[in-house]
């Protein structure tokens, strides 16, 4: 037992260290959107030596990465970092950025992060679509466009299927990870009510070992 949770981890280190030796400097706010959409750690070391407009958004160290400023992804009315000034991609005003996390008895964890925009979802969505990753796959599910992704828990670190895929509405069974990158219409409280979200999720058997590859951001151990 001791010899495999061993390996593993030695896996997750060299899936962490090949994650960081891909990293593109960032240099302008579609490249960032670019790394975004990944919805991986890429986005997050991408931040550590990115020059983006001043006074857009705010970022602190977490580790050996940076990331937009947020209190607590656990605390209610600390997951949301607003801009000074809006961060404009590809004509599309970034407006904020949140970061939320949690616990669903019986149905997983969850995390959400990403940005919200000025704008609707779809005309949002058509204009980031040349920037996003794996775009022939970025269609809409019902009022969202969406790109989506699944993991069984004990696959490579690296893999994700794109058959198989749990749907919009769906619980993400047991043992299962779905991964998702989404241009939605916001909640409908505040902060993100009357904007568009632009946001990656993962949601279902979130691990520890999962975290520490896909948000080195975060305590590895959010949720224990």
């Amino acid at each position: 037992m001791f010899r495999s949770v061993f390996s593993g981890v030695a896996l997750l280190a060299v899936a962490a260290a090949c994650n960081a030796a891909q990293a593109q400097t960032v240099t302008t706010p579609e490249q960032l959107l670019t790394e975004f959409s990944r919805c991986d750690a890429h986005f997050f070391e991408s931040l550590r030596d990115a020059r983006l407009p001043a006074d857009t958004l705010r970022l602190s160290q977490y580790g050996s990465v940076k990331a937009p400023t947020i209190m607590n992804p656990l605390q209610e009315g600390g997951t949301y970092q607003r801009f000074e000034k809006p961060l404009i991609v590809n004509g599309v005003p970034m407006i904020g950025y949140y970061n939320q996390a949690q616990t669903m008895n019986d149905v997983g964890n969850f995390l959400f992060w990403g940005f919200v925009a000025d704008g609707l979802p779809q005309e949002v969505a058509e204009k980031l679509k040349p920037l996003i990753v794996d775009n022939a796959r970025f269609v809409s599910e019902g009022n969202a466009i969406a790109r989506a992704e699944i993991r069984r828990v004990g696959d490579p670190i690296g893999q994700w299927r794109t058959e198989g895929l749990t749907g919009p509405g769906v619980a993400t069974p047991f043992g299962f990870v779905d991964r998702v990158f989404m241009v939605d219409k916001g909640d409908a409280t505040p902060p993100l009510t009357g904007h568009t979200t632009v946001f990656c999720s993962l949601q279902g058997t979130v691990t520890a070992p999962l975290l520490q590859v896909y948000r080195p951001d975060l305590n590895a151990r959010l949720f224990d």
